[in-house]
């Protein structure tokens, strides 16, 4: 039975995500370990991030992860669609929105506006979400590059954080969207 799985910001290669997220030194090769139980009949859909530098090296590894990959395009995913459809990716986009128990979810990188969608699942907070609803600022520009996206947020938007599943993907079901929307 094929079943989707989430995963975003896997930053491989960043040493800055030790630092930045508390991150272990080793979390690339977790990452990529966690993803090696993917089935071919899976999906992945990786909410952006790939990783920072070294591209060319991260996808060969990734080419060793055997089901359909999705990827919605980071802040730091700066090559062109086709490179990244030539480089192992089966679909790639900004967002997309499915339909999933008659609910409508957006997918995407950074907290998308609702507007007629139920839900949004992305990524881009890492571990450092509820700190920023706190507005404590840390990095000198921090407040000016997130504003508009904490004003987005509401309680449909469901942020994935690997610092949160211990760097292992999401699986995508009912439960996900049940879970957030009655907190």
């Amino acid at each position: 039975m094929s079943k989707i799985w989430i995963t975003t910001d896997t930053h491989f290669g960043h040493a800055n995500m030790v630092a930045y997220c508390g991150r272990p030194v080793d979390f690339s090769e977790r990452i990529l370990a966690n993803l090696h139980f993917l089935q071919p009949e899976d999906t992945l859909i990786h909410l952006g991030d790939i990783c920072i530098g070294g591209d060319a090296y991260w996808h060969e590894k990734l080419s060793g992860i055997h089901c359909r990959k999705i990827l919605v395009k980071g802040n730091h995913d700066n090559k062109s669609n086709s490179w990244y459809l030539s480089h192992g990716w089966d679909f790639v986009c900004n967002s997309f929105t499915l339909t999933i128990s008659g609910k409508k979810v957006v997918f995407s990188h950074q907290p998308q506006c609702l507007a007629d969608n139920d839900f949004n699942i992305h990524g881009h907070f890492h571990n450092q979400l509820n700190r920023l609803k706190r507005r404590e600022w840390v990095v000198a520009d921090e407040e000016k590059r997130n504003h508009y996206n904490l004003k987005t947020l509401t309680i449909n938007h469901i942020n994935i954080s690997l610092e949160g599943t211990k760097y292992q993907p999401v699986l995508l079901t009912n439960k996900l969207l049940e879970e957030t929307s009655n907190e």
